[in-house]
């Protein structure tokens, strides 16, 4: 008889905090990260609507999530909650930053505290948009965390597929016929890719901007036409 194949990532029982969690693509990484086993600290902020509907789509997946405000400006806020975790959950395993904004100088602000949450190694992932200006967050981070066992990537994509939420449907189609693999990125594939990082088989992978669109990208550098 031929045994079922796992599928999994080997993320089961792994403690994961994505920043802006409850929509676009921090909840369809908190998503995949839920999907393989692991419990995921959503941070919101005050008054967000989308926290409700985040609990609602995690519900019933093998991993488990809950919901705390902050604001990632605030560094002591941003401390608080890592001891937190650490004291609730004895240690922190993946870190996922969902740049819904450019500035990146609050992760460089918190090294220390993030990387002494992390136990026995562990991952940090920043998702976000081409445009989000992470190589050189990328370096520094990397390089102060590999001390600490922590292995620092990003995960980028030019543009997103939302279905109903697009903000400019004809720019998506117009992409998707150009995209050399027929479509414009969805969120579970920058899910998909962040998921990998935080596998134990990625572990050697550090310091790296991966491009998430297909091969999108390519036509451009190139100058290239579909």
């Amino acid at each position: 008889m031929i045994e079922p194949v796992n599928t999994r990532l080997g993320l089961d029982g792994k403690i994961a905090l994505v920043t802006s969690g409850t929509h676009g693509l921090g909840l369809a990484i908190a998503g995949k990260l839920c999907d393989n086993g692991a419990h995921v600290i959503l941070t919101t902020s005050p008054g967000d609507v989308d926290a409700d509907r985040a609990m609602l789509v995690l519900a019933g997946k093998p991993g488990s999530a809950s919901v705390v405000p902050l604001d990632l400006h605030d560094e002591s806020a941003v401390r608080s909650l890592l001891e937190q975790v650490k004291l609730e959950r004895g240690r922190l395993d993946l870190f996922v930053h969902h740049a819904v904004s450019p500035d990146l100088t609050p992760l460089l602000n918190v090294v220390e505290p993030l990387a002494k949450a992390f136990v026995d190694g562990g991952r940090v992932v920043i998702a976000g948009y081409t445009v989000t200006p992470v190589h050189g967050v990328i370096r520094t981070l990397a390089l102060e965390m590999a001390w600490y066992r922590v292995a620092v990537n990003a995960v980028v994509t030019t543009v997103v597929d939302n279905g109903p939420m697009n903000i400019d449907p004809e720019l998506v189609d117009r992409l998707a016929i150009k995209s050399p693999s027929g479509r414009v990125t969805v969120p579970e594939d920058v899910a998909n890719a962040v998921a990998l990082l935080c596998t134990e088989e990625a572990a050697w992978i550090q310091g790296q901007v991966i491009t998430v669109d297909g091969g999108l990208e390519l036509l451009e550098r190139w100058g290239e036409t579909r």
